[in-house]
This record gives structure tokens, sequence and C-alpha cells, in this order.
């Protein structure tokens, strides 16, 4: 299952690594890459996260052919104005309609809701961003006070904890309940340093 993890610039970092932590535990459990993780930028090479740090990616939006399973996009401590990241809302608004599942983390609901694959749907962000988002997107419904949620193939959660259950969701869906109950022990028992 193709996964892509959306970079740009200001992306907060845990909002990625917290998911593909899980679709990493999952390949370890399922005994193979069921997961095969992309870190999709809008360019070649590094890309700065909120904290500085660069990570580089393995794809660029303009040369991605196959279309992935899942998309991920992270949110950002500071949203900007609706012109800000236009390569990658103009690749989710085309690319991204072919996913099997779209996923936002905090406010990367955001990027989704102006690439217009929010609209009429259920969605949750962070509480600090919940009122702009429905102010400046009339058709996306937008939940507050929910950790995650779905809205058929549209997944959405408030920050970067429920991010994680978020991706144990997507993972309770294709590999089943066991391999999630073991993915959340092993995680939550490094978390706790047990």
């Amino acid at each position: 299952m193709r996964v892509a993890m959306m970079l740009y610039a200001g992306f907060q970092l845990l909002e990625v690594s917290g998911p593909m932590d899980v679709f990493h535990q999952a390949n370890r459990l399922w005994g193979g890459a069921f997961y095969e993780q992309h870190l999709v930028g809008p360019s070649p090479g590094p890309v700065s996260c909120s904290n500085g740090t660069e990570v580089r990616t393995t794809e660029c939006l303009s040369d991605v052919l196959t279309p992935f399973d899942i998309v991920v996009v992270p949110g950002s401590p500071v949203v900007g104005p609706s012109l800000e990241h236009a390569a990658l809302v103009n690749w989710l608004g085309g690319a991204g309609r072919s996913a099997r599942k779209l996923a936002s983390v905090s406010n990367g609901a955001f990027l989704l809701a102006r690439a217009g694959l929010a609209d009429r749907r259920r969605v949750t962000t962070h509480s600090r961003d919940a009122q702009r988002l429905a102010s400046e997107n009339p058709l996306v419904h937008v939940v507050t006070h929910k950790g995650y949620l779905k809205d058929r193939n549209l997944y959405s959660s408030s920050g970067v904890d429920a991010g994680i259950h978020l991706a144990l969701s997507l993972v309770k869906e294709d590999l089943g309940d066991e391999i999630v109950g073991s993915i959340a022990k092993a995680l939550l028992t490094r978390r706790l340093g047990r």
C-alpha cells in the first residue's frame, strides 16, 4: 500500500513522524512492507520543518506517476494565507482525488479544504484553528472537540497524539485489531519509558 507523507515548508515534524512510526510498526508486525512510505515534497531535496530540521523528500510532486493509496497531510504551527503552498494544494486537488484514503493531522485540514477535498465533509482540526477553518471554507463542516474522525475516505485529527490514533485507525481497517493493539502497546510503552 503506497503512503504519501506530504512535506512543505514549515510542516510539524511530529505530525509526520508519529504516523510514520505507526506504519513502520505495522510493517514489522506484518513481516513485510505492507505500507510503502514516501516523503513527497514540492521539489527534490530537503524541506525545512517548523523546528528547523530538514527532511529529504523521496519524491517530488511533479514526478509522482503512480497514485497513492493513502495521502497524509501534516499541519504547521502557523497556518498562512490561502495562497501559501499552492503547488501542494494544486497537486492535492488533482492527484489527491485518486487516493483511496486522505488524512490530515491538525491544521493540515486547511490544505485539504483549499484543494476542495473536504467540501461537504465533516473534518476536525486543532481547536485554535477550527473557527478560521470554518469561516474560510464554508462548504466544510468543522467538528470541534473530536480527537479524530472519519467521513467516508477522509480522515482528520486534532493534533499530534490524535494523528497517531488516526494512523492506528487506518492500520486497523487494513490489518485488524490484533496488529493495532500490538502497535499501540509498543508505542505507548516506549513513550512512557517502560
